[in-house]
């Protein structure tokens, strides 16, 4: 008989410089022994950061991608999705999820962070990026999106368990099966809190580091997709995933232009290769 290879259809946007999206997806994913089909939303020159950066909106040729795909009756074992342009386009991907059957729904809710919504979010946009979380499998908020997304109005500072818990609970209750909770800072730690529907409830923290990078949400969510789609527990794939874009960042500080190339992820890559950080790195200290 031969094997299996477990396949993801990855819902970004492209830049062309400054890593992010699908130029995190594919290689991440893919290191994990894992295929990767990408579903472009957009092709950008670089990414938002950079001024007068090139635009080119993808939604006609998501449903041409889609329709031809339903023609070779193409399968996917997980659909993941990141940012979304436009209600149109949360909506294609929602369709998407249901007529494909996918097995495993990932979605993360790119609307804003810092208490800052992303400018061309609109309230229409809002409410239709809640109807995808919904239908979940796995959804990745941050603190901001969090709020968006339970229609709390955002509180700047720290956090508490008891109120990361219940920011979880009502997102459960929306529809999600399970939520991961990401970049909750309290003290000199990085938090990850993570609900299932049957409200089980756990933590996962790292030293939390002096400086920020770009694309280190995308990383997080695709080595997390990489550990879960591979059958490793939510548990397992999100403390790999925290350990992962930690020791990342840390390689990124002494990488050329790593702050305007995005999070360097690739020297390091290769240790996905079984689909989970930590099983790799335990080995590596037992030794």
């Amino acid at each position: 008989m031969k094997q299996k290879l477990a396949r993801v259809v990855a819902i970004h946007d492209m830049s062309g410089y400054g890593k992010c999206s699908l130029t995190v997806a594919i290689p991440v994913i893919s290191a994990a022994g894992i295929e990767v089909c990408p579903l472009p939303t957009a092709l950008l020159s670089t990414n938002t950061l950079f001024p007068g950066f090139k635009f080119f909106d993808f939604t006609p040729q998501m449903n041409e991608f889609i329709n031809h795909w339903k023609e070779i009756d193409f399968k996917t074992d997980c659909a993941y999705s990141g940012f979304l342009g436009s209600a149109e386009q949360i909506q294609i991907v929602k369709n998407f999820m249901l007529d494909f059957k996918c097995s495993l729904k990932i979605v993360d809710p790119v609307m804003g962070d810092n208490g800052i919504i992303i400018k061309t979010y609109t309230p229409e946009m809002c409410s239709t990026m809640r109807e995808l979380a919904s239908i979940a499998d796995i959804v990745t908020p941050n603190l901001t999106e969090a709020y968006i997304l339970t229609g709390r109005d955002y509180i700047d500072g720290e956090i508490d368990s008891d109120t990361s818990r219940k920011l979880c609970a009502q997102i459960i209750e929306m529809g999600a099966k399970n939520i991961v909770l990401t970049g909750v800072v309290r003290g000199n730690s990085l938090y990850n809190c993570a609900m299932s529907e049957d409200h089980s409830y756990f933590e996962a923290a790292v030293d939390l580091l002096p400086y920020h990078m770009h694309g280190t949400g995308d990383l997080f969510t695709s080595v997390l997709t990489a550990g879960v789609v591979n059958g490793y527990t939510l548990k397992e794939s999100v403390e790999s995933a925290a350990h992962f874009v930690r020791d990342a960042m840390i390689v990124s500080n002494d990488i050329e232009d790593a702050f305007d190339r995005g999070v360097a992820f690739e020297p390091i890559v290769y240790k996905l290769r079984s689909g989970l950080y930590n099983k790799i790195w335990l080995k590596k200290e037992r030794a």
